[in-house]
């Protein structure tokens, strides 16, 4: 009876050091791993670059007196640039306030319109 108490004490000993988990204690006392804390944004969530692009020409394109459809949107890291040309400098004006009304939206450069109408 002692014999089968020793071998299920030492089968109980061997297989703990199995179920620690690996990970804590390799990343004991260091950075964490990149993953994570780390949210991936997808072009499908709201705030992505991708996403403010895509909001902020529909906002274009819904507004009154904005020619949108030929405005070029580029979005890096939430700072959005505006490109293309305008009839006016109160369109412009209309364009950036409907581009920093969209979530996520940081800054809006509207260095890259031209203002006036297009020479033909």
């Amino acid at each position: 009876m002692k014999h089968l108490h020793l071998r299920s004490v030492l089968l109980i000993a061997a297989a703990i050091p199995t179920c620690t988990p690996v990970a804590t204690a390799a990343y004991l006392g260091q950075e964490p791993p990149p993953e994570a804390g780390r949210v991936e944004r997808t072009s499908d969530q709201p705030g992505s670059d991708a996403w403010i692009s895509r909001e902020v020409k529909a906002r274009l394109m819904g507004a009154r007196d904005v020619p949108g459809s030929e405005i070029h949107v580029e979005t890096r890291g939430g700072m959005v640039s505006l490109s293309g040309q305008v009839g006016s400098q109160a369109e412009a004006d209309r364009m950036v306030t409907a581009a920093r009304a969209v979530d996520g939206v940081i800054s809006v450069d509207d260095s890259g319109l031209i203002i006036g109408e297009p020479s033909n």
